[in-house]
């Protein structure tokens, strides 16, 4: 039995010499890592099947992009590293943490993955704008993060310099999905269900160069809901016995 305090971690199936996957793939690794320090036992899978009875919550991490046909849109020459098999797993996976009401946190493409899981959509390829989102290496930029929400609650503040390299983002938000961070152009940098604990980001909080407690943030309030839904989960059990 693998314990309540388990989680699922996606792996990620991409290899090659392209810096974005090789940076991807760096990133994985921080990512489990800062589950890690956070108390949490991660358990990363290939298998979008893999058991989640015994298991806390579920991490979607960065990486390449959506197919678009996911969500009703035509590829660019922008979209890169889209692997069928990636999005088969994560959004199995996402689809059945849904149902079994355990929390989810998504970063960057985890937030994105989250976002079409709920119906929404994305933007292919960002124009340029008043913000860089970034690409193939970081920029940095604020957010504005809104008060009385979950990613507020994990901060502390109501804006903060984020690590950001995407190219993709939220165009349309899922149904029964919360703005809960913005860019100064307006984009949606983060958001929540309106039931259940599901947060998503779409900056990257496990970048070098982000403060230790910025790193480590999302992770902590992650840990304490799978803390209170595994808790849920025994007290449920000793009724029932």
């Amino acid at each position: 039995m693998t314990g309540p305090l388990a989680v699922v971690v996606p792996q990620r199936l991409s290899t090659g010499a392209d810096p974005r996957i090789v940076a991807a793939n760096r990133l994985f690794d921080l990512i489990v890592g800062l589950v890690e320090e956070a108390g949490l036992v991660p358990i990363v899978t290939d298998d979008p099947d893999y058991p989640l009875d015994d298991v806390g919550g579920v991490v979607l991490p960065g990486g390449g992009d959506v197919n678009p046909r996911r969500y009703g849109c035509t590829s660019s020459a922008a979209v890169y590293d889209v692997n069928d098999d990636q999005d088969h797993l994560d959004f199995t996976l996402t689809a059945r943490a849904r149902d079994a009401r355990l929390p989810i946190l998504g970063i960057c493409r985890g937030a994105q993955v989250l976002n079409v899981a709920y119906g929404g959509d994305l933007h292919v390829d960002l124009p340029p704008g008043s913000v860089d989102h970034g690409g193939a290496v970081f920029s940095w930029h604020p957010v504005h993060l809104v008060p009385d929400t979950r990613v507020g609650a994990a901060h502390g503040m109501d804006q903060l310099v984020v690590a950001s390299a995407h190219h993709q983002a939220v165009a349309v938000l899922g149904a029964g999905l919360i703005p809960t961070a913005s860019a100064q152009d307006g984009l949606i940098e983060a958001f929540e269900a309106e039931t259940g604990w599901i947060v998503a980001i779409q900056w990257h909080p496990e970048a070098p160069g982000v403060a230790r407690h910025l790193q480590q943030a999302p992770f902590r309030a992650f840990a304490d809901a799978v803390a209170q839904t595994s808790l849920g989960k025994v007290s449920a059990q000793g009724e029932d016995s």
